[in-house]
C-alpha cells in the first residue's frame, strides 16, 4: 500500500481569554476562506529528522530550526505519539497571522503542522492527541501550557478549558450570527514577556468576580442574553498589568461601545484588541470606529471583521497527495 507524499493544512485566527476568561476560554474567527490563518505542508523526505524548508512571512523573526519553530516542535511530537520518530520531514510555512499578535499566530502553525504530519502518517490521532502534540510547540512560545489558543484553532467555535484537562475543551454554543471585529496594531508583544508580566496573586474579591463573570458570560450564550453578556466583559486579571503596553487600549474600547459593540478588551496577550457584536453589520461598523482611534493617534492597524466559527470549523486537512 502507498504512502501519500505530501500534506498540507491550515488554522484560523483564535482570540484567547476573551476578556473575563483568563486562560480558560477561547474563541476561534471564521477562516472558511482559509485567508485569515496558517498553512502548514509536510512532506516526506529520506532522511530522517525534521527540517524547516522555508517560512512564507513578513515577519524576519520566525525561526528555521525545527527545534525552535512550534511546527517543527508540534510535528516532532506527532512523529513520537506515532512511533514514527525515523521518519523524515521537510517543512514548509505560510504564515497569514502576524508574529506576536495576539491572534494566536504559534497555536495556528502547531495545530496545522499537527495535523497536516498526522494526516501523511495515517496515524489517526485523537483530537485529544493532536491537541497534546499542538500544546508542545505553542508552549515553546510561552514557557508553559496554555490551551485557550489551541483549542478553538483545532475545534472552532467558543470552548472552555479545565486546566486540569487540558487536551479535552469543552464545546460552547455559538450564537446565530455573533461576530466580532479584530484591530491589529502593527507592533509586537512578545507572549512570554506578557506572561512575566501578570500578577502573581489577586485578592479573593477578585478571583470571587471573575469566576463569576466566566460562568455568567456561558450563561449568556446558551440563553443569547446580550444584556447579561455586556455586564461580564471585564478583566480584572491580565488587562491591568498588560494596559499600559497597548497604546489607545481605552479610547479603542470606548469607541467600540459607542458603535455598538457588546464589549471589548485585548485579545489574549496583545497588542490586538476585538470587540464583540450580535452580528457582522454590527461589527464593521464597530471596527472603523477602532480604527479611526489607531488612525488619530498614528498607529498603522489591520482590521479584520468576522463571524466566530461555529463549533467544529476549526482546522483543516486541504491537501493530501
Amino acid at each position: 500500500m502507498s504512502h501519500p507524499s505530501k500534506a498540507r493544512a491550515s488554522a484560523g485566527a483564535t482570540v484567547g481569554n476573551v476578556i473575563c476568561g483568563f486562560d480558560i476560554l477561547g474563541l476561534a474567527l471564521d477562516n472558511s476562506d482559509n485567508n485569515l490563518g496558517d498553512i502548514v505542508e509536510v512532506t516526506r523526505r529520506p532522511d530522517p529528522g525534521i527540517t524547516i524548508k522555508c517560512v512564507h512571512s513578513s515577519d524576519s523573526g520566525i525561526p528555521t530550526d525545527p527545534e525552535n519553530n512550534v511546527a517543527g516542535v508540534a510535528a516532532m511530537a506527532v512523529l513520537d505519539r506515532a512511533n514514527a520518530i525515523t521518519t523524515g520531514l521537510e517543512i514548509e510555512i505560510w504564515k497569514g497571522l502576524p508574529l506576536s499578535g495576539g491572534m494566536g499566530g504559534s497555536s495556528a502553525s502547531s495545530v496545522a503542522a499537527a495535523i497536516a504530519t498526522d494526516s501523511l502518517l495515517k496515524s489517526n490521532l485523537s483530537r485529544q492527541e493532536l491537541m497534546f502534540c499542538a500544546l508542545q510547540g505553542e508552549k515553546l512560545v510561552t514557557g508553559s501550557i496554555h490551551p485557550d489558543n489551541v483549542a478553538p484553532a483545532l475545534y472552532g467555535g467558543i470552548v472552555l478549558i479545565r486546566p486540569e484537562d487540558s487536551t479535552n475543551p469543552l464545546p460552547l454554543p455559538v450564537p446565530k450570527g455573533f461576530s466580532l471585529a479584530l484591530i491589529h496594531p502593527r507592533i509586537e508583544l512578545d507572549t512570554r514577556s506578557m506572561r512575566n508580566v501578570l500578577p502573581t496573586s489577586i485578592t479573593l474579591d477578585q478571583a470571587t468576580a471573575q469566576c463569576a463573570d466566566a460562568s455568567s458570560f456561558v450563561l449568556s450564550l446558551f440563553e443569547e442574553n446580550w444584556d447579561l453578556l455586556k455586564k461580564v466583559l471585564v478583566d480584572r486579571i491580565a488587562e491591568p498589568t498588560r494596559k499600559p503596553f497597548i497604546p489607545g487600549l481605552d479610547k479603542v474600547r470606548s469607541a467600540a461601545l459607542e458603535s455598538g459593540a457588546l464589549g471589548a478588551g485585548i485579545s489574549g496577550s496583545g497588542p490586538s484588541i476585538f470587540a464583540l457584536c450580535k452580528d457582522e453589520t454590527d461589527a464593521s461598523r464597530v471596527g472603523q470606529s477602532m480604527k479611526r482611534v489607531f488612525q488619530e493617534i498614528d498607529i498603522a492597524a489591520d482590521l479584520y471583521v468576522r463571524p466566530i466559527a461555529q463549533t467544529g470549523a476549526g482546522a483543516q486537512l486541504l491537501e493530501i497527495s
